[in-house]
């Protein structure tokens, strides 16, 4: 990211965080305050309607406690019927006459039935007795036989010519002082107009608004386009015990002060709650914005001439990173900028000379380690072999001389080597060297020990640092097998692939390694007459690193007396 940008950057973040924070702090605030207020008035709302209601079901349940108190329609109604028609007439209508003077005294009390237990029925109004013998069928009624008193769901009744909307409160029954009778049933049936006029004011102001009996049946509901989710969210808050429960878009109020167990239960709608103070929110954004573009104007200027000579110095840093020495800058700013550029244009120069110095040094310090560690091999393959053909011509054993003379001239055509390539070899001329040191230290030493070859056929053409193995197989011999006196020494050679790796192992079943040799074996310093210098695991690992870094390297994976274990990771390279 460009200075230029981090400034013009910092500026408008910093106005805008400033801003905003103080924006959402004020919109915030005054949200809680519509929010509770809203809550706290749709509360008392909710209180009018429940105390409207309160009133109906207390007016209709002591009507009903009247009705059947009235020792005069209880003598009426429970006499024994008269084999005479006409009085039996004459008594209906007394009753009727009676019950007509309570639904006056309500004018929300469409209809009063009195059935007795063996279903005659008695009711304020005349002429409906084959109505009201299937209108005590209905499910209403049916589903309430068995609850002491309740409010029944919305149903039709027909009254005047026509179908009305009713709500019966049901009560179950006997005549006073009866203890054994069956039950006789009073229905009052009350205009569903009602409870319309006690939510009519205040169901525009609810999303919904439910009002439901104590066995759940729904009395009232303003709206019936909620889904499925917001139904039973609804429903949730009308079953649970508590008065208030809020998700992501709605607010939902309970009210249960009426009698009976009714429930309300009223639906806010939070975008439009708080739609008015949102569109104060987006205008606060819409200051922000401008002072945001405002701070820009004013700033830009100073910040392009401030930036720009910033500019032409990192194109220039650009340019010397991939490689270009012959790089310059020009700043007259008469600035810090200016002297930053003039030190910049004198850092290219030294490190231009610098780098040409460095590359002259690395290549010839490069050489002359390359030529140190390949003299580090040669002089002991020297020594230590003609010692042994010497031996041998003293014993007169001229023909092993011979073979290891012959041993000796190729060991020497594939490790003298100079010019390209003369660091690295293939894995089966690494073979071929150490089978030939093999053939020597069999011969001076006969039947102490065998090599078996392990490797996978595609590995045999893998590159690998010269000499690398030989040493490792000496190291065996000598420290490993000969002090160990056995008769079956073994030295096993491994080369196998490992995530992309080439990984070679020299293992022996000699004495292994302890605490008190494990330094000595690593850097190969015997003692032994015939030594003089040598080749150790330190001198590996050197050429190791130089070839291919640290990520590859020797270990000892074993010192439990049972052997050792030498194992070397190297680039899987092919030397093709």
């Amino acid at each position: 990211m460009k200075i230029r940008s981090k400034i013009i950057a910092s500026t408008a973040l910093v106005v805008s965080i400033t801003l905003m924070l103080s924006g959402f702090f004020i919109y915030d605030y005054a949200k809680s305050i519509i929010r509770e207020q809203s809550i706290k008035d749709s509360r008392t709302k909710l209180a009018q309607i429940s105390f409207q209601l309160k009133k109906v079901q207390e007016q209709v349940t002591k009507t009903a406690e009247y009705i059947v108190s009235d020792e005069e329609i209880g003598s009426l109604v429970y006499s024994t019927p008269s084999p005479s028609l006409e009085e039996n007439y004459f008594r209906k209508q007394a009753v009727q006459e009676k019950l007509k003077r309570f639904a006056a005294l309500n004018h929300y009390i469409q209809n009063i039935i009195i059935v007795r237990p063996d279903q005659e029925t008695f009711s304020n109004n005349s002429g409906y007795e084959d109505y009201f013998a299937e209108y005590m069928k209905q499910d209403w009624f049916v589903s309430r036989m068995e609850e002491r008193s309740g409010f029944s769901v919305p149903h039709q009744f027909f009254y005047i010519g026509s179908n009305r909307q009713v709500f019966s409160y049901i009560l179950k029954y006997r005549p006073i002082g009866d203890n054994i009778s069956p039950y006789s049933y009073l229905v009052l049936d009350i205009a569903y107009s009602e409870i319309d006029n006690s939510f009519l004011q205040s169901a525009g102001d609810f999303e919904q608004i439910q009002l439901s009996t104590g066995s759940g049946d729904t009395l009232y509901e303003s709206h019936s386009d909620l889904s499925a989710d917001d139904n039973a969210f609804m429903n949730a808050v009308s079953s649970s015990d508590g008065t208030y429960r809020e998700d992501a878009r709605w607010i939902a109020l309970s009210d249960a002060s009426m009698n009976q167990g009714w429930k309300q239960v009223a639906l806010l709608s939070k975008d439009r709650l708080f739609e008015k103070i949102n569109r104060v929110f987006y205008f606060y954004i819409l200051i922000i914005l401008s002072a945001i573009v405002l701070s820009l104007i004013v700033m830009l200027p100073i910040i392009l001439s401030l930036t720009k000579p910033l500019s032409r110095l990192t194109k220039a840093m650009k340019r010397v990173a991939v490689g270009d020495l012959n790089t310059s800058v020009s700043i007259h700013s008469g600035d810090e900028l200016e002297i930053l550029g003039a030190g910049f244009n004198r850092m290219v120069h030294d490190l231009k000379s610098h780098i040409e110095s460095s590359i002259r040094d690395q290549d010839m310090r490069r050489k002359m380690q390359i030529d140190l560690l390949m003299a580090q091999i040669n002089p002991h393959f020297l020594y230590n072999t003609l010692n042994t053909i010497i031996y041998l011509s003293h014993a007169g054993r001229n023909v092993q001389a011979a073979e290891m003379t012959q041993a000796l001239i190729a060991i020497l055509q594939d490790t003298i080597k100079t010019g390209d390539g003369a660091e690295f070899a293939t894995l089966s001329e690494e073979r071929r060297i150490v089978d030939k040191y093999v053939i020597i230290q069999q011969t001076r030493y006969p039947d102490r020990f065998r090599i078996e070859w392990q490797a996978e056929e595609q590995l045999w053409d893998s590159q690998v640092p010269r000499m690398l193995l030989q040493p490792l197989v000496e190291n065996a011999i000598l420290h490993g097998l000969f002090p160990s006196d056995r008769e079956d020494g073994r030295i096993t050679i491994r080369a196998y692939e490992a995530h992309n790796q080439l990984i070679l192992e020299v293992e022996d079943n000699g004495v292994g390694m302890d605490e008190n040799n494990n330094e000595e074996i690593r850097h190969l310093s015997l003692s032994e007459p015939e030594r003089t210098r040598g080749i150790g695991l330190s001198n590996i690992r050197e050429r190791i690193q130089f070839h291919y870094g640290s990520p590859y390297g020797v270990e000892i994976d074993r010192l439990d007396g049972q052997g050792t274990l030498i194992r070397i990771r190297l680039p899987l390279k092919s030397n093709e």
